[in-house]
């Protein structure tokens, strides 16, 4: 267990968090109880580097985690998260050259709902995707996208088109274990020049820990930056940062950066070490409290999560880690509905479930509002909590 930051190598980490037992993936639902509560399961030992706000799980073993077919983390479902992704698809394109034909690679495309979307756009000469995830056939092309069922990486740079190139890598480099080496392989695939771009979206660990969100660290997310340490990560790659804003109402970072030569960054000492020394002591305060809640009020009410994605999966088992109190997970994914949670073996239902004075408790703010209008418009009157605004110690009755 290393206490090299692997972005800047600074040695004085602080632990953030850890737990001894954590599903391997949180996006791969189970088709019985049975087998989801023998999920396999790793261990998290988050820390921070004090210097640069780099957050990695020093205990992650890469070679235990497999993405394939069977993983499932959409989010299309959702109109508040694809009126973020057209936001961003819009900043994009802003710097797509007019006058030239421009490439676009996507590292971690899914099953390819951004590159469908960007053909429908045609502002781009080629449109190629990488993800082991892909479900489709390796190579295949479909409506003008080529989709490789493989990581990327240097022994991929053959596949990449020829000539001004962007690259999109939306909530995949959080997966890496190795991010420089990762982001060294992008740059490998562009020319230093003006035209070409780099976009890069994934978590803030910043906003993770100010705003006290221990549901959103689990083992698939083995490196979660700092808006500072993206910015070191992307000049010791060989990129020149050209902004780095958070977006998704401060939940994400949202990177552009362009082929450069040289490394210049400085590191300093972080302003959110405090509240990051405390997040251990919190969580297992926050961790209490719930039980306590629960133990309440599950025996006379339904209490229901709302997303059966990472942040559920892992509240679940930090709150009800036998699913003996929780009545399951609510979500808007159809592939998911009728599967089991990994760890506590919930069951994914979809909202038809729900009954008037249910309690629901909804894992991500940034869908209240849609989650509220589609409850409303089943005529069912259910009570709504949200992780972030439950006041401690005192839980609601």
């Amino acid at each position: 267990m290393t206490s090299l930051c692997p972005i800047c190598s600074t040695t004085t980490p602080i632990p953030i968090d850890r737990r001894a037992c954590a599903p391997l993936l949180q996006n791969r639902v189970w088709p019985d109880r049975t087998s989801a509560r023998a999920a396999p399961i790793g261990e998290l030992d988050f820390v921070l580097c004090t210097a640069c706000g780099f957050a990695w799980n020093r205990a992650f073993r890469p070679e235990r985690i497999i993405y394939d077919q069977a993983y499932d983390n959409d989010q299309t479902g959702s109109p508040r998260f694809c009126s973020h992704v057209g936001a961003m698809i819009e900043r994009m394109l802003t710097h797509v050259p007019p006058t030239r034909l421009t490439h676009l690679v996507e590292v971690g495309c899914g099953q390819g709902a951004l590159l469908m979307e960007l053909v429908r756009r045609k502002c781009f000469a080629s449109l190629t995707g990488f993800d082991p995830a892909w479900r489709g056939k390796d190579g295949s092309e479909i409506e003008e996208v080529t989709v490789h069922r493989r990581y990327f990486g240097a022994d991929v740079l053959d596949l990449v088109p020829r000539g001004p190139l962007f690259v999109i890598s939306r909530h995949t480099i959080e997966h890496v274990a190795d991010p420089l080496s990762f982001l060294r392989a992008i740059r490998a695939s562009m020319k230093t020049n003006d035209d070409g771009r780099l976009f890069l979206e994934t978590p803030d660990i910043e906003w993770i820990i100010k705003t006290f969100q221990p549901q959103d660290l689990f083992y698939e997310h083995c490196s979660i930056f700092s808006r500072a340490a993206l910015h070191v990560a992307l000049a010791a790659a060989g990129f020149e940062p050209l902004s780095i804003d958070r977006v998704f109402d401060d939940q994400y970072l949202w990177a552009e950066a362009r082929p450069a030569t040289g490394e210049t960054w400085t590191v300093r000492r972080r302003e959110f070490i405090p509240e990051a020394e405390a997040f251990a002591r919190r969580r297992e305060h926050f961790v209490h409290c719930w039980h306590a809640w629960l133990a309440r009020i599950a025996a006379n009410k339904t209490v229901w999560l709302w997303g059966a994605a990472s942040k559920g999966v892992t509240f679940a088992l930090l709150v009800d880690p036998d699913g003996s109190r929780l009545a399951g997970a609510i979500d808007i994914n159809q592939k998911k509905i009728g599967g089991f949670m990994p760890g506590t073996g919930l069951p994914i239902v979809s909202s038809s479930v729900l009954q008037n004075d249910d309690i629901v408790i909804i894992m991500n703010p940034n869908y209240r509002a849609e989650i509220e209008s589609r409850i409303d418009a089943m005529g069912i009157s259910a009570r709504l909590l949200s992780v972030d605004s439950v006041a401690y110690p005192e839980m609601p009755a």
